[in-house]
């Protein structure tokens, strides 16, 4: 869904530095970040992931609390909030204390799609939370249940027609369900919703055969795809955009199936409440990207194929905004058609 130029920057300055704080730095001669280094963070950070524990972005979440946590001398904590498709994740988030020891994790569901589609979601990420770093861009992929014995899209598709009714689809955010309806609109298949708390209560009742098939993030996915087609415990047909998978390269990307402009993909990255100080924010944005080159995590990201994208602060505040607009678009489109 990022299609703008991503070195597109924001003018966020004037907003972000109060011009007293910056007359008091200047004076006493000393940089924003050398002053912050010792009073910043002086306790554990909590990161509040609105999901269950084991999908995609907890994941993620972990890798990076590991890595970032020797490099700022705290500890880093994971809050699972799971429910409510992560609108009260994302909300206890908005309303943390603004200093930086907590954050909060978002995805595309939480911060660029819930505001337009869950009346639950009741905030404005533009104006309540301040993008901080990228921690991974993912790409989707449609599973389905190995009992079905199919291998394409077009074959889910005949399925579809010959089974009217019968297709599920398991989901527990609102980007599998646009990406369901998106899906639909493109090509006609019909797959009855099933709402899940999160990933893997979805995709165990995929393996298990009790759900059809579920369109999930490909970090989530790999665990259960195998290696080679077939070996799997659920079966990948497709990529839910035009590039290949590395980890799954005989799955069909849209372009090979004959769709157009259809690109479902998501990432995970930090906020903060709106008001933390401009140079906490900062602070968290270079450690976070400092953690995410070290080879430890480049080899984990690898192996669960989740792209970096090294977005200083005002790259991350110009793609995050990008994003709404993108996924915006799309539920207009899908509302117009139904």
């Amino acid at each position: 869904m990022d299609t703008l130029n991503p070195e597109t920057r924001l003018n966020r300055r004037s907003v972000l530095h109060g011009l007293a704080g910056t007359a008091a730095v200047a004076l006493s001669g000393v940089r924003p970040g050398e002053a912050l280094a010792a009073t910043f963070p002086s306790k554990r950070i909590t990161a509040i992931v609105p999901f269950g524990a084991g999908g995609g972005s907890d994941t993620q979440t972990r890798i990076w609390g590991e890595a970032i946590a020797p490099l700022i001398d705290q500890r880093v904590v994971v809050e699972n909030v799971a429910g409510s498709a992560g609108v009260a994740g994302t909300k206890r988030g908005i309303a943390a204390d603004p200093d930086g020891h907590t954050v909060v994790v978002g995805a595309a569901s939480t911060i660029a799609i819930n505001p337009f589609t869950n009346k639950a979601a009741d905030y404005n990420p533009s104006v309540d939370l301040q993008p901080v770093a990228l921690l991974g861009y993912t790409p989707y992929v449609l599973v389905v249940a190995n009992d079905l014995k199919i291998r394409t899209l077009a074959e889910l598709i005949e399925y579809g027609k010959e089974h009217d009714g019968k297709l599920t689809h398991a989901g527990w955010t609102a980007v599998g369900e646009l990406a369901r309806k998106g899906l639909e609109l493109r090509t006609g298949l019909k797959m009855r919703p099933v709402p899940y708390k999160g990933s893997m209560e979805a995709i165990t009742d995929v393996i298990a055969g009790r759900a059809s098939a579920s369109i999930v993030d490909i970090s989530t996915a790999i665990p259960f795809t195998g290696k080679t087609v077939g070996s799997g415990s659920v079966t990948p047909i497709l990529m839910t955009g035009p590039d290949k998978s590395s980890a799954l390269p005989w799955v069909q990307t849209t372009r090979e199936a004959g769709l157009k402009d259809y690109v479902i993909d998501s990432w995970t990255a930090v906020f903060v409440p709106r008001k933390t100080p401009a140079d906490i924010v900062e602070f968290l944005n270079t450690k976070t990207r400092q953690a995410l080159k070290t080879e430890n995590v480049k080899a984990r990201y690898a192996d669960l194929e989740i792209e970096q994208r090294d977005y200083d602060v005002d790259v991350m505040q110009a793609f995050i905004a990008r994003q709404i607009s993108g996924w915006k678009a799309l539920i207009e489109e899908i509302g117009s058609a139904d």
